[in-house]
């Protein structure tokens, strides 16, 4: 690899430095003066990425902080997927990410509040997608965050499979994030028929609702799914049907409903509804 950078054009430079990771351009810009100028430009860090980092607990947060520290406005996208994140270790360089639009925190368990918080509150309206799909640790607290900070600006969220989040911390986010598009929160205890109601209620732009594994959802969901979502294109309330077959979920008159009322709806996730009978089912499939 060259030493003076300067002479590769742009196309054949990012096609090079595409193969490294976050890791490896924090050393290679330390190689030369050369490689640190090119390096400044803001493409190569608009989205640090850190992906399953298991074999030593402080090397992801290590990581996040020299980058934090060198280049923390101009990162757009932070990923963290598996990472061991011990508890403190990102609160101060959090709060040089103030540029986020993304933030992916995914499979993450050992992540905590303090430190998820830290990262939302670093921005201002300006978040519009974030992903923490199985952090086990994360709490109301982690979606007041996100409600005070990124009110207008949050169109996706998912927070499958996060235990600890109640009904009323999603209401509470709901109600203040209106214009929530997709909302993913698959295998939660939180998502009840009431908080289904009032998703539908207040995100009137939603087009993704993913809510499979739910406690018992009723017809109101749909209902009030049709009476406000016009643009829902996919719908997963799967195994949100804790009675078993024949007994407790949605009906045949619901669903009709909701197609009916919903003309863009794509993708129905429905296993585990037992109320629902073959005839509205077969009739759906073919329509």
């Amino acid at each position: 690899m060259t030493a003076d950078a300067t002479t590769l054009s742009d196309a054949v430079l990012s096609e090079l430095l595409a193969f490294l990771t976050v890791d490896d351009l924090l050393v290679l810009e330390r190689v030369s003066l050369a490689w640190r100028r090119t390096l400044a430009t803001p493409r190569f860090w608009s989205h640090v990425q850190l992906i399953h980092e298991w074999n030593d607990s402080e090397l992801a947060s290590a990581v996040v902080r020299l980058a934090a520290k060198r280049h923390g406005p101009q990162v757009k996208k932070l990923t963290l997927i598996g990472c061991v994140v011990p508890k403190g270790t990102l609160v101060k360089a959090a709060k040089l990410f103030v540029s986020l639009t993304h933030l992916t925190v995914s499979g993450c368990q050992t992540i905590e509040n303090v430190d998820f918080t830290a990262l939302v509150r670093a921005s201002n309206e300006q978040l519009v997608e974030v992903r923490a799909i199985k952090c086990l640790r994360l709490t109301d607290a982690a979606l007041q965050a996100i409600a005070e900070n990124h009110a207008q600006s949050l169109e996706r969220i998912n927070f499958s499979y996060c235990r600890q989040i109640s009904e009323y911390g999603v209401e509470s986010l709901v109600q203040r994030c209106s214009n929530l598009r997709s909302i993913k929160l698959k295998g939660s205890p939180a998502v009840t028929t009431s908080a289904a109601v009032l998703i539908a209620e207040s995100c009137p732009a939603l087009d993704t609702l993913l809510v499979g594994g739910a406690k018992n959802l009723t017809d109101d969901c749909l209902l009030a799914l049709g009476d406000h979502c016009p643009h829902l294109t996919s719908l997963d309330i799967s195994r949100s049907n804790p009675f078993g077959f024949g007994r407790g979920g949605i009906t045949d008159k619901a669903l009709k409903y909701l197609v009916l009322r919903c003309p863009r709806l794509e993708h129905l996730t429905l296993c585990g509804q037992g109320r629902l009978t073959l005839a509205v089912l077969s009739s759906l499939a073919t329509s």
